[in-house]
């Protein structure tokens, strides 16, 4: 499986262009790789939390201008992105905390928008098989996380091919992120789902560390204190 590092190399000439858009920035890390390649970078995303989080990550990038947005309605002209790059998109359809549901219609309605924009489209996230997926259970076991991917994947492949669009990359990658500590490893866990649950006392903190601490142990990745995030890239061209 190739690196992190790879991954955008492999990406690096389909996101070298003069303008392009990051469709859900979230806390900004993969817009800051973006922004290596692409002269400027416009950002969307429709949540004040992670505006705030990106702005202040990207402080030094002085080639990125970040909005808050709604990605079904844009107010952006046809083909004004050399490129759009999307790596949450499993998630733009996450209905809370109270059940499970995926709404395929409003998600068809984004990728419809990302094709008005740009007639190269890259998307870089959680493969299906990500561990992610069974840790986050543990803040909501309702959700299926790994089925959402899965099925995003299927429809991104569908709806964009139906247009036009032809697939010209599929490939795999593993980003390592490594701990000084057990403590550290299991706090961050704890933090990264946190919109979706806070545990409530001491005893539940304790509780997820040790579910969370149980799930690495299956990839050893509390042993060697390395968290492996597996990642599937994709890219989608109009006409090739």
């Amino acid at each position: 499986m190739k690196s992190f590092n790879e991954m955008w190399e492999d990406l690096k000439p389909y996101l070298s262009c003069e303008k392009g858009l990051d469709e859900g920035y979230a806390d900004g890390k993969y817009t800051r790789f973006f922004a290596k390649y692409c002269n400027h970078v416009d950002g969307i995303d429709i949540s004040d939390d992670f505006y705030k989080q990106a702005i202040e990550n990207l402080k030094d990038v002085p080639n990125v201008d970040l909005k808050i947005m709604d990605a079904v309605k844009t107010p952006f002209e046809d083909k004004s992105y050399g490129v759009v790059l999307c790596t949450s998109f499993h998630e733009f359809d996450l209905s809370g905390k109270e059940k499970f549901t995926m709404d395929l219609q409003l998600k068809t309605n984004i990728l419809k928008e990302m094709m008005r924009l740009s007639d190269t489209i890259v998307f870089a996230e959680i493969s299906p098989t990500n561990i992610s997926g069974e840790l986050y259970k543990i803040f909501n076991p309702i959700e299926d996380h790994s089925f959402r991917t899965e099925v995003s994947n299927l429809l991104i492949d569908k709806v964009l091919r139906d247009s036009g669009y032809t697939r010209i990359i599929e490939d795999y990658a593993v980003d390592e992120i490594k701990y000084n500590d057990e403590e550290s490893f299991l706090e961050d866990m704890l933090s990264w789902w946190e919109e979706v649950k806070v545990p409530s006392n001491e005893k539940e903190k304790e509780e997820m560390k040790q579910q969370i601490a149980t799930i690495l142990e299956t990839q050893n990745m509390l042993t060697d204190l390395t968290f492996h995030d597996i990642f599937r890239y994709t890219v989608y061209r109009k006409g090739n």
